[in-house]
């Protein structure tokens, strides 16, 4: 049997990246998997990599950052399969690469609002139904730079909230574990993803940079976070929880 077997999870962002791996490797697993997202074209074509029969994957549009599109997101989740029992808050906004003294409170806010606000707000809601359930696994994806500034590039809001989403991980995970609900963080060095992509082409060398200061020397394969993720939305791992897991090709070890 496979191990995500009649499990319905809600995935955060699932239509590009990081989340579309994640929702690849949930589905492949026999979960029924709920993507969401901001622009429906990207769903759709999530919809076509993940290759998923009718009734495995639900598209829905939602921006995490407003809390009546989370409310009505996993009042979809429910209606569809009738439980939500796995989270993945992937969703997030990216660094704004700016000095802090030429950040503005709106560009400030706009990290804050999703990377923080956003995900306690999918917590909250999914974790009524998990509640209710005495059942839940949720999965946050964090990242290193919760615990360090990373060279080259201008810290502020983006540091700010991924170090709030890890402490939030450890909270919710005290909270709920009476529930028989774990919760527990991914933190993520540099990956293969289009908003790094970006960053690197951005400055010459800047590549060869980053990978002089990863141990393994190259950036890590979207898979190995599918992997992951897999394991603890399972029930191969009951007895983790309020973990943050790095995975990041040795970074901060310098």
């Amino acid at each position: 049997m496979r191990q995500l077997e009649g499990k319905t999870a809600v995935v955060t962002g699932g239509g590009t990246g990081i989340g579309l791996e994640i929702s690849r490797r949930l589905v492949a697993e026999g979960a029924h998997v709920v993507i969401c997202g901001r622009k429906q074209q990207k769903l759709l074509e999530a919809l076509k990599k993940i290759s998923a029969q009718n009734d495995d994957v639900l598209c829905v549009i939602a921006d995490i950052g407003t809390e009546s599109n989370v409310v009505a997101l996993m009042e979809r989740a429910v209606a569809w399969r009738g439980r939500i029992d796995i989270l993945v808050n992937n969703a997030g906004a990216m660094r704004i690469n700016k000095p802090p003294e030429d950040t503005s409170l709106v560009e400030w806010k706009a990290v804050i609002d999703v990377n923080v606000t956003g995900t306690f707000l999918c917590c909250r809601e999914a974790g009524k139904v998990m509640i209710r359930q005495n059942y839940g696994r949720i999965v946050n994806i964090g990242s290193q730079s919760a615990g360090i500034v990373n060279k080259y590039f201008h810290g502020g809001s983006y540091e700010v909230s991924k170090a709030a989403l890890h402490m939030l991980t450890k909270v919710l995970a005290v909270e709920w574990a009476a529930h028989n609900i774990t919760v527990n963080a991914i933190a993520p060095g540099y990956y293969e993803t289009q908003p790094n992509r970006d960053f690197f082409s951005q400055e010459q060398g800047l590549y060869q940079k980053v990978l002089d200061m990863i141990p393994l020397r190259k950036l890590g394969p979207l898979e190995e976070l599918g992997t992951l993720t897999l394991l603890l939305a399972s029930d191969a791992v009951t007895y983790m929880t309020g973990t943050v897991i790095p995975i990041d090709g040795g970074y901060p070890l310098w």
